[in-house]
């Protein structure tokens, strides 16, 4: 696409209006003068005004892959006339005659100046910038270039990210950077990933979370409205991890992510399409079938001591077994299918020197991997930036999301949002879903979750609903303040309205009871016997909820240049008010064949009377902030930022409502001494950087500060007269109300080295950092008298300190002109420890007692001593210990058992305030676990991003994985862990196979009828922690230009993503590495897309 500035006719005429005084000088001094695109050249001649004609110059711009660069900027040296490439990375522009130099500049890349001599055609290689160091990154209301950046700031590369097949924006950043860990994203439909930074602890009980904050467009959103997103729409992202983010005050403790979205740039209009479509699966947990289920169960009523002769009999006999091997349901494998996800992005931009624009729209779908599980969503943005004059601006934004997500309602036993998986992998395989095509009633009816029916419940065209439809008004002007170079003064204003809509609907289903067959009547298919009617919540239930958020902010921003001397400042004001109003209302009992209608589901109850109920919740808050910040260079290598914010919040009392928050950082770049950079040559950059500063979390329920009561109607109330129906209203204290309490405080100290070595090829950054986190709200555990009806109000008390290093290390290489590759690892490691905590002061001085530790103190259980395989091994533990017991059971063949630590704790303290405990006591109780490792989480992580070009063809992959913990095998998959599992019979990972019985004494496992004894936490069933995977995975090639050029496109591109599509590392034999084998697993996705740009 090109930008003319189109000749006019009357400039020579204006321009000798406007400089006649000068002119007439010229005149009487015999110097003459011509106009040659807006430049008046003079010479010692005669006057005389010279018409230049114009000729073409056209080329393409690419990378040294050989890939077309879009959006690179083509001027005329020492004019405004000018051009920008299209999506192919051409450009045209007309020149006077003569030798004309091109500059051509992008960002990230190296600026070049080209003579035209004469040439129609110029086509370029532009080298990366590989430092990046001229990058401009987004920080805290502000950019600055990466070279002068003196804080802990993370920027994430979009171009890796613009094809992955993701619903949540935080999903397509997994192992890009070191220090920020993502987590979900990629299992159910709609479900949203999140993102934490250098690993923060929250101890608030008042529902914070340890997410950073969101800025879009230098507005403070949720991380909803984050993941929302549509990576076409983000120009970048940045995240702050150190005291940078002090900007934001009483909300940065946990960092910051900012982002900015795209505007309108000069040029032609540009429109962009692109489709995917792809599809998710994963691979299943390996199960018991009916006939190991019923063995498995055998084994555990014959050790339990039943008999297959016994009335009633629980024992599967030899007839039973043999049917089960042929008869065999798997529920989850019947109902699961790979789903499907598709993606469609449209984009045009463009505009003039005056106006520019920016419209986008994007449409994902996604289906669930059950039938009935299905979500949409809508987004949409445009904006405008339009020069008014020579020193105003004004621009306004505008963007919105339309999502549905819509599944079937499993209400049965509670609301788990894992029911039906659980249902399904926990379903008895040698229960057939269906008897002579009419559905089964599994044991005890349908209370719990182990025994509903899902397929039924599926079928019943129950649902659950939740629709929210968001909008998004931002507007800003910016004015250039003429009288003091350098100075801007910008008000912007942004507005959020979100409309959210939830519905259930549920209502009844029919089971049917059969005849049994078989020995012991464990067979189903006789006759039916009778029929069940199951609830399924047997409810209509609606909440729709609606909020409203401004922010206003009022900004003046300087940023001179003097010599060496480089000052930018910004000062600003913040304010923002939030109101929530929601309703919650439900109708109960619903009649057979109620509608989903309120008007029509008519509740009723045995006496016809409707149950239902309503309620309101209604909430406001507001802050007001005011913040500033000087940034200073010398010479560009002594670099220096300080900044201040003052933060208000109404969650806290008027007089404790106010607070500070300070930051300093400086940053030296060696590289730019004399000394070194004639000295050292293979260092192309180096710098070092220090900051620190204070931040908050005001991560609290609001008004902790004030008296809150229940009002609680139950019984009947005080009688007057004859009135005897009057139920009684009592006033219920919630807690002890806490005026002084604030938010949380973080003190950040981070130091940093940033290099280049070798012709800048290989990159470094190493950082390392330092939280004092202090003032924590917690609730203390000390007890107050019943009398007083409330419990103790929130206290800032505890104090942990926060630490660790994130190391990243980079190459980039070109082989040839035609294959080139980049490759990035980084390594990052976090702890933390206890400085001041609340405890039961009974641990102190025990292995127990968290002072001084970290929060993560290890793998706390029972050293395992090993299996008491055989008679004899019992005979021999006993004559040891005769009185060994295991929280009060007598040791039994088949069983394991532990070593003995110790005795009972003593119940007076030590003279130093220390308890102690006795000499092992021969038995096994909580008095002999220990911490068995030295931590259970994984405080190592790691991650490596790769890419290479080959022509037109390039591939990339992000990997990542963490070590350093220690996982122990699930309690669900050691066997029955409660009396209602052995009781419906759910079913087990099939490695429980391999255990104990008398016939098989050597087994990996130990019997399963000892099922306390095998629920406890120890040694035996540890399972190695590491994880490595790779992330993701992109394929693409782009198209001949030749072949574009004849079907009118400007650059078109297929690709191949995958997410999760290769685990490395899986200690596990019987399901994937992430998450438990009863719930959601991760999902595997492959996609198939187009780009094409027009």
């Amino acid at each position: 696409m090109e930008l003319f500035l189109q000749p006019q006719p009357n400039l020579v005429k204006r321009s000798l209006m406007a400089y006649s005084p000068i002119l007439a000088l010229l005149l009487f001094s015999g110097t003459s003068f011509a106009t040659k695109h807006k430049e008046v050249v003079s010479s010692a001649q005669s006057i005389s005004v010279i018409s230049k004609a114009t000729t073409p110059v056209k080329g393409i711009v690419k990378d040294i892959s050989g890939v077309a660069i879009p959006g690179v900027s083509v001027r005329v040296k020492g004019s405004k006339t000018g051009a920008v490439t299209d999506a192919t990375g051409a450009y045209r522009l007309d020149l006077p005659k003569g030798d004309e130099t091109l500059v051509f500049t992008s960002v990230g890349l190296k600026t070049q100046e080209v003579e035209v001599k004469g040439r129609s055609e110029i086509n370029l290689t532009m080298e990366d910038d590989v430092s990046a160091l001229n990058e401009v990154v987004v920080v805290g209301y502000a950019q600055q270039k990466k070279i002068n950046l003196t804080g802990a700031v993370a920027v994430i590369d979009m171009k890796a990210i613009e094809d992955l097949p993701v619903g949540s924006l935080s999903a397509a950043l997994v192992s890009q950077q070191p220090g920020v860990g993502v987590s979900g994203g990629t299992s159910r439909p709609g479900d949203n990933a999140s993102i934490t930074i250098r690993n923060p602890i929250l101890l608030s009980k008042d529902g914070g979370s340890l997410r950073p904050l969101y800025v879009i467009d230098n507005v403070i959103r949720t991380e909803d409205d984050f993941n929302v997103l549509d990576v076409s729409e983000v120009e970048n992202i940045s995240i702050l991890k150190d005291a940078a983010a002090a900007i934001y005050g009483a909300r940065g403790a946990y960092g910051v992510v900012v982002v900015t979205t795209k505007r309108g740039k000069t040029g032609t209009p540009r429109f962009s399409y692109s489709t995917s479509y792809g599809t998710s699966d994963a691979k299943l947990p390996t199960m018991m079938n009916g006939y190991e289920l019923a063995t498995y169960t055998n084994d555990y009523n014959f050790l339990a001591g039943k008999k297959a002769t016994d009335n009633n009999s629980v024992i599967y006999t030899q007839d039973e077994l043999d049917y089960f091997k042929t008869h065999s349901q798997d529920w989850l494998s019947d109902a699961w299918k790979a789903s499907t996800v598709s993606r469609h992005v449209m984009n045009v931009s463009g505009g003039t020197e005056k106006a520019t624009y920016f419209a986008g729209i994007t449409y994902n779908n996604q289906n669930g991997n059950f039938d009935k599980i299905d979500f949409n969503r809508w987004t949409f943005r445009a904006s405008t930036d339009v020069k008014v004059s020579s020193n105003v601006r004004v621009g306004l934004g505008l963007s919105g999301d339309l999502s549905e997500k819509k599944r079937y309602l499993l209400k049965q036993g509670g609301s788990d949002n894992e029911k039906d998986y659980k249902s399904l992998i926990y379903a008895a395989p040698f229960r057939p879903a269906y008897v002579d095509g009419l559905p089964l009633n599994t044991t005890g009816g349908g209370s719990t979750s182990e025994n509903f029916h899902f397929f039924e419940a599926q079928k019943s065209n129950n649902y659950l609903l939740a629709k929210n439809n968001g909008l998004n008004i931002n507007a800003y002007i910016e004015y250039d303040i003429p009288f003091i170079k350098g100075l801007k003064a910008k008000a912007t204003y942004n507005r959020t309205f979100d409309n959210n809509f939830g519905k259930e609907f549920g209502t009844k289903y029919t089971l049917y009871n059969f005849n049994m067959l078989g020995t012991n009547k464990h067979i189903y298919g006789g006759g039916v016997k009778s029929t069940t009617s199951i609830s399924n919540s047997n409810r209509i239930y609606f909440a729709p909820n609606y909020s409203d958020v401004y922010q206003l902010n009022g900004y003046l921003n300087y940023d001179r240049t003097f010599g060496k001397h480089t000052i930018s400042a910004i000062a600003l004001f913040e304010q923002s008010e939030t109101y929530s109003d929601g309703i919650t209302s439900y109708l109960d009992n619903l009649v057979d064949g109620a509608q989903d209608n309120a008007g029509y589901a008519l509740g009723g109850t045995a006496s016809g009377a409707g149950v239902g109920t309503i309620s309101e919740s209604e909430s406001e808050s507001g802050r007001l902030s005011f913040a500033g910040r000087v940034n200073y260079t010398y010479a560009g290598k002594y670099l220096a930022e300080f900044a201040i914010r003052r933060d208000a919040s109404t969650n806290f009392a008027p007089e404790n409502r106010w607070g500070t928050f300070p930051s300093l950082s400086v940053g030296w770049v060696i590289s730019e001494e004399p000394f070194f950079k004639n000295n050292v040559r293979f260092v192309d950059f180096l710098k070092l950087r220090l900051s620190g500063g204070l931040t908050g979390m005001d991560n609290t329920r609001a008004y902790n500060w004030l008296k809150s009561y229940n009002l609680i109607q139950t019984g009947n109330g005080p009688v007057f007269g004859g009135n005897l129906d009057r139920a009684g209203i009592f006033r219920l204290k919630n807690a002890i109300p806490n005026p002084d309490v604030q938010w949380d405080s973080d003190t950040k100290l981070n130091a940093g080295i940033d290099a280049n070595f070798l012709n800048n090829r290989l990159s470094l950054g190493l950082d390392a950092f330092y939280d004092h986190r202090y003032n924590m709200l917690v609730t203390l555990a000390s007890s107050v008298p019943l009398s007083v009806g409330a419990t103790l109000p929130s206290e800032n008390f505890a104090t942990i300190d926060g630490f660790g290093t994130e190391i990243s290390l980079g190459w980039a290489s070109k082989i040839n002109k035609d294959w080139s590759y980049k490759v990035r690892g980084f390594f990052s490691w976090s702890d933390n420890k206890q400085i001041k905590v609340d405890y039961d002061k009974g641990l102190t001085g025990t292995y127990l007692d968290p002072t001084g530790k970290s929060t993560d103190m290890g793998f706390l259980g029972l050293r395992s001593a090993g299996m008491i395989r055989t008679q004899a091994d019992l005979d021999a533990l006993l004559a040891k210990y005769p009185n060994y017991t295991i929280y009060g059971t007598k040791p039994a063949v088949g069983m394991l058992y532990y070593e003995d630590i110790r005795g009972a704790k003593s119940t007076t303290a030590n003279p130093d305030g220390s308890y102690s405990y006795a000499e092992p006591d021969g038995k096994i109780d909580d008095n002999d676990r220990q911490y068995l490792t030295n931590k259970k989480d994984n405080h190592y992580g790691f991650g490596m991003n790769f890419t290479t070009s080959y022509k037109r063809l390039s591939f990339s992959l992000a990997m990542g994985g963490s070590f350093g913990g220690q996982d122990i095998l699930e309690s669900g998959a050691r066997g029955w862990g409660t009396s209602a599992q052995v009781t419906a019979i759910t079913n087990l990972p099939s490695i429980l196979t391999d255990h104990w019985t008398p016939e098989n004494p050597n087994a990996k496992y130990p019997a399963p009828n000892y099922r306390g004894q095998n629920n406890l936490d120890s040694d035996f069933w540890f399972v190695s922690s590491f994880q490595m995977s790779i992330r993701t995975l992109n394929v693409s090639y782009e198209l001949p230009a030749n072949l574009l050029r004849k079907l009118n496109v400007n650059g078109a591109r297929v690709y191949l993503t995958s997410t999760n599509p290769l685990n490395l590392y899986n200690p596990y034999t019987y399901k994937q590495y992430s998450g438990s084998y009863d719930v959601y697993p991760v999902l595997r996705s492959f996609s198939i897309g187009l780009n094409l740009n027009l």
